[in-house]
């Protein structure tokens, strides 16, 4: 069981970089649109997912056990990317279609730094 939470923790990495990176494409457009703020919603969801994926393989591992870097920075760091973009995206709904966009970009440029740090640390296994 711990091996298929690996697996899929592995591979979503994947799909979780490239909504951020979508995210990030969409939030350079002129004025928030909807389908912009469904894919700053989905950009959430994925992530959340990867985290989720994670946290389960975590306990199921003894995560704590490997370490700082490793057993605690990751995770930690990956719930923060999940808070920033979940919040950046409830920023950019309140500041509306014409400003809306560059709030979230903000969160989605800390998201991309994040997202980028926790893989690395996770591939230094």
């Amino acid at each position: 069981m711990t091996e298929f939470f690996f697996d899929s923790h592995a591979l979503w990495q994947y799909v979780a970089l490239a909504a951020v990176v979508v995210a990030l494409v969409f939030s350079f457009q002129a004025e928030m649109t909807p389908t912009a703020e469904r894919v700053y919603r989905l950009t959430g969801v994925v992530v959340g997912i990867q985290v989720l994926l994670g946290l389960i393989l975590w306990f199921l591992s003894s995560g704590w056990g490997l370490g700082f870097m490793q057993g605690w920075l990751h995770p930690l760091i990956g719930i923060a990317a999940v808070g920033v973009i979940n919040v950046f995206t409830a920023r950019a709904r309140r500041a509306g279609a014409e400003t809306g966009n560059s709030v979230f970009r903000t969160g989605i440029i800390i998201a991309v730094v994040l997202v980028v740090a926790v893989i690395g640390i996770g591939e230094m296994a």
